[in-house]
């Protein structure tokens, strides 16, 4: 008789189980169609975050905020996901380095993350939204230069 359980997370929903007595080898279905895998939206903005960084000209993912250190801080600042069953969409934001072609910096990423983010989880990116918050300015010697007589 199968027993059903109630969800204790309320995005989750409840399961049905089947005592072993029941199942038999024939009446299985194949394994890919035996459940689900959900995929948490912190993960893909792991997988996302990752990817990002490693285009040239981005000097950082999100802005700067003392904020990520405190506790309940985000660790993952400056990009946001939204997974479904299929299809997930990412924000990020980033400072570009100057110098670098701003939109051809984005185009890259966007590129790199959907291909990395579709390749480990399986998603399909529907949307990578990246806002340029900032440029990173080269550092400026300002002292005053001395000049030989």
């Amino acid at each position: 008789m199968p027993n059903t359980e109630a969800s204790t997370n309320g995005s989750r929903p409840a399961r049905t189980r089947t005592e072993p007595s029941e199942r038999s080898a024939s009446s299985l279905s194949p394994p890919a169609t035996r459940g689900q895998t959900f995929i948490a939206d912190e993960v893909v903005s792991v997988v996302a975050r990752l990817a990002a960084e490693q285009i040239e000209g981005v000097h950082q993912i999100g802005e700067p905020s003392f904020r990520a250190f405190l506790p309940g801080g985000s660790r993952h600042r400056g990009v946001e996901a939204e997974v479904g069953l299929e299809e997930a969409a990412v924000d990020i934001e980033i400072i570009v380095d100057f110098g670098h072609p701003i939109r051809q910096v984005a185009e890259r990423m966007r590129e790199h993350v959907i291909e990395t983010v579709e390749r480990m989880t399986g998603c399909r990116m529907v949307e990578v939204d990246i806002h340029v918050v900032d440029v990173n300015l080269p550092k400026v010697d300002r002292r005053p230069r001395r000049q030989l007589a």
